[in-house]
């Protein structure tokens, strides 16, 4: 039977009237307003089977005098009853002041007198059918009444098969479900009448036949991944609770804001949230693997938008009103029909249409709501969703969903599985720039998976396309301050604050304010949350630099405002100065910048042979890497600090600065040192003197005597190393420098160590911490308790060894030093192994390993038999 041997039903047919009684307290007066509206959808069905439904309202009833309740009987009579529905939630409603003339009892509410009545009806004569339906909702607090909310859960515990009315009931959490659920019992009240009276089974084909249409126009649903969060909130902010008319998605372009917007749209549909998916985009290209292409049909204005939904909701008619009329006209329609209204790619739109539609959607009726995806942030009253770039594991496992699609492109990325995260870093977890380079791999034969690393680097061949599609619509709407503030963004890595962009960009603060703004708005800049930082996402800071930043001088001269900038601010928060640590964390927070600024400087000096292509830049290195020298090695950025030192020394030889140049050998040679390289420290710390023969001072020369005297101990050479050492303390001495003269002092004491002088050792160092103390040398005071601690486990000394470690412990926290740190652990581990309590000290020995391992330390391997002896012992006492 098709839809139009429904609509061929007679006119002048007779239809017996089944009349609807719905008797509910004040509560759920949404539910029972929604039962009209499905009467009204169902009213063809209802034809169909020879019957018209007519709804019992209580506000039918003529005015008269008498009890209320009474009123309401004598004039929508029970015995006219086919159908009653209850609905409950937490209120049982008010007494009608009548009494139960088979129990006695007062009734309790209106409602229950009405299925009371209705119940005998039934008992006696089937009929009217009985539907109950409780609401589940958590009960609004301010508005609970305990006596009430009891009466309903009573009622409905008398529908147990041994009660006083037993039967079944259905349940619902929303007035979503409660609609679906009457929809369906409704639609089977009809077959059953057309099968019970009719003698007629009613097929399925012509149940869906006699539905009303589902206006529906999404985009076929593809494979989705991750993003659980944000679908959450876009699912909160469309459910029937939030009052916002919807949600605004934004976000640079490719980063799934579509995606997400259809694929929301689709578990509305699965949960029956709306009547009515209405997609209109105003994309107006994608995006294919060979090229852009242009869509055959966007909407590009207000009117458009207006038109495409008025023809997808099947009102055509709407599209021919004038202006306002037909805005008007379109919220009349969707009052009828709640719709889920998903408008794409708003950008298109100028600026004013999109403040018009904003206005306009302000006014959409409570039922219906609208995504709109943009890359301009907009859209009061509604929900607003940044987008960000992809997790690591949805992107992974996009990668497996477009490998299983194509066996070659499978083939090319099963040898790199161990890699794929490359992939995902370089893409900057934009599911476009990675859905779209794999497309490549599959059908450039010739593309490999390093070339497409290198291709999505360098921005070259035909990934332009992908730079293009992203950001040319952006590029239009960008000032020259938008371009400035872009260009010095792009050196920041990670991000930049405030300040110190506003000295990159040269822009005033007001003109910097703005210009953020605008380009916050536009999605090609995100401010961190809860501090003022700002930063690009990797493939626009690969445009900035590919198709913005092309002037080379301008290049230049940002590059070298921000080197400026961050040397000055190493120098300010780092250095030589005793409390210099307390401000490390200002370095911590910004060493991706300062990285990074120091290997721009050094690709700006070029340095080659003897000289340096630019004099500025070397000296500049020099002394960022002289700002950063004891941050690196406090923080335990060993691989860091040696690579950086490495290139200021040579900068430092290139332009003549032999003094930095001295300096940067000799951090060279310490950290060897530390790592127990004697060769290598041998080697740098020559180069070290060399330097200082150009260009040094009495103060230098002791640096390098006490290092020499280190040396020497470590070769056993102690007659050298005490000469070296002694002298080392002697101009210390006579420049009056407390801070290194107890760096010798504490040498000495490690060169009497060795000689196994212990009482010398502990006066030199004894010595050494007085000195620190005078002069609140909270580092040196670390360094200085923790080696009369280690001196003590020579001794044997084990409860006094403890207790010095335990003094040192708190001070090396405090200025920050992993190594110090690591060797009161280690410290600490070796006493506790000595007083025969191996499980307190594992944990500590291998801690201290994970250190050691991470700088290289000397002191590594021994650590690492500890924690093995101390395992080893665990293991045999649990046998």
């Amino acid at each position: 039977m098709t839809s139009d041997s429904i609509e061929s039903t007679p006119v002048n047919r007779v239809l017996r009237k089944l009349r609807i009684f719905v008797a509910s307290p004040r509560d759920v007066a949404d539910e029972r307003a929604s039962i009209a509206t499905i009467i009204e959808d169902l009213k063809a069905l209802a034809e169909y089977v020879g019957v018209t439904l007519e709804l019992l309202d209580w506000r039918r009833v003529v005015p008269d005098l008498g009890r209320p309740e009474q009123v309401i009987i004598d004039q929508l009579k029970p015995t006219m009853w086919d159908l009653f529905i209850g609905i409950l939630w937490h209120r049982f409603g008010t007494p009608p002041q009548k009494t139960d003339p088979q129990t006695g009892k007062e009734y309790l509410s209106g409602t229950e007198e009405e299925f009371r009545m209705a119940y005998r009806l039934w008992q006696q004569y089937k009929r009217p059918r009985v539907m109950f339906y409780w609401c589940q909702r958590n009960p609004p607090f301010d508005d609970l009444d305990p006596v009430q909310f009891q009466r309903v859960k009573n009622f409905f515990a008398a529908f147990a098969p041994d009660a006083t009315h037993p039967g079944i009931f259905q349940t619902f959490n929303s007035l979503e479900l409660f609609e679906r659920l009457m929809r369906q019992n409704l639609t089977r009240f009809l077959l059953d009448y057309s099968e019970q009276v009719n003698q007629r089974v009613v097929s399925p084909q012509e149940v869906q036949a006699s539905v009303p249409t589902v206006p529906d126009n999404l985009p076929r649903r593809a494979a989705f991944f991750g993003r659980e969060k944000e679908i959450n909130k876009v699912m909160c902010a469309l459910g029937p609770e939030e009052r916002g008319w919807g949600v605004v998605i934004d976000g640079i372009g490719g980063i799934g804001k579509t995606a997400l917007a259809v694929e929301a749209a689709y578990r509305c549909k699965e949960s029956e949230l709306f009547e009515a998916f209405i997609f209109v985009s105003a994309k107006q290209k994608r995006l294919e693997p060979s090229d852009i292409k242009a869509e055959t049909r966007a909407a590009t204005t207000l009117e458009e938008f207006v038109n495409d939904t008025a023809h997808a909701l099947c009102r055509p008619g709407i599209a021919q009103l004038p202006g306002e009329d037909k805005r008007s006209a379109l919220l009349d329609a969707l009052r009828t029909r709640h719709a889920l209204l998903i408008y794409d790619n708003l950008e298109t739109l100028t600026k004013e249409e999109q403040e018009a539609l904003a206005d306009w959607l302000r006014f959409l009726p409570q039922g219906s709501k609208t995504i709109l995806t943009s890359r301009r942030r907009g859209g009061e009253g509604a929900l607003w969703l940044r987008l960000e770039k992809l997790d690591w594991e949805t992107a992974r496992k996009i990668i497996q969903h477009e490998a299983k699609r194509d066996t070659r492109l499978e083939k090319k990325l099963q040898c790199f599985e161990t890699r794929w995260q490359e992939l995902y870093d370089t893409t900057g977890g934009s599911p476009l720039a990675l859905i779209h380079t794999l497309g490549l791999m599959r059908v450039r034969i010739t593309l490999t998976f390093d070339g497409a690393l290198e291709m999505l680097k360098q921005g070259s061949g035909r990934e332009l396309n992908l730079q293009k599609f992203i950001y040319e619509e952006a590029r239009k709407e960008l000032g020259e301050s938008d371009l400035a503030a872009l260009n010095a963004l792009s050196f920041f890595i990670p991000s930049a604050t405030f300040e110190a962009l506003m000295a990159v960009a040269d822009l005033s603060r007001t003109a910097l304010e703005a210009v953020l703004e605008r380009l916050d708005s536009l999605s090609l800049v995100n401010r961190e949350l809860g501090e003022e930082r700002y930063s690009l996402h990797p493939l626009t800071r690969n445009y900035v630099r590919d198709n913005l930043l092309t002037d080379k001088k301008v290049k230049y001269e940002m590059g070298m405002r921000l080197a400026r900038y961050w040397v000055d601010h190493a120098n300010q928060y780092g250095g030589y100065k005793l409390d210099s640590y307390k401000t490390f964390d200002r370095l911590e927070a910004e060493w991706s910048n300062l990285d990074a600024i120091s290997q721009w400087l050094w690709e700006v000096a070029a340095v080659k042979g003897d000289g340096a292509g630019n004099n500025n830049a070397a000296r500049m290195l020099t002394d960022l890497a002289g700002s950063l020298s004891f941050f690196l090695s406090y923080s335990g950025r060993w691989d860091e600090y040696i690579k950086l030192s490495e290139k200021a020394y040579f900068a430092g030889c290139s332009s003549n600065d032999w003094r930095n140049a001295g300096w940067r050998a000799f951090d060279m040679a310490w950290m060897n040192y530390k790592r127990g390289r004697i060769d290598d420290t041998e080697s740098w710390l020559e180069k070290c003197i060399k330097s200082w023969d150009r260009e040094g001072t009495k103060g230098d020369q002791a640096t390098a005597l006490r290092l020499g005297g280190l040396i020497a101990t470590e070769k056993k050479e102690y007659d050298k190393a005490e000469d070296l050492l002694q002298r080392a303390l002697d101009i210390r001495r006579s420049l009056s420098a407390d801070r290194e003269v107890a760096y010798a002092l504490n040498s000495l004491g490690l060169l009497a160590q060795e000689r196994k002088q212990y009482d010398k050792a502990e006066r030199y160092f004894h010595e050494a911490l007085e000195l620190a103390r005078k002069i609140d040398d909270k580092s040196g005071q670390s360094i200085y308790i923790g080696n009369l601690g280690i001196l003590a486990i020579v001794r044997k000394q084990w409860s006094e060894a403890l207790k010095l470690f335990e003094q040192t412990l708190p001070l090396a926290k405090e200025v920050g030093r992993v190594e110090l740190i690591a060797d009161v652990h280690y410290g600490i581990a070796r006493v506790q192994e000595a007083v025969g309590q191996p499980g307190d000290a594992l944990p500590l020995a291998q801690e201290a390993v994970k250190i050691y391992q991470r700088l290289q330390h000397k002191d590594m391997e021994r650590a690492q038999h500890l924690a093995e002896r101390l395992a080893k012992i665990l293991k045999n006492e649990k046998r």
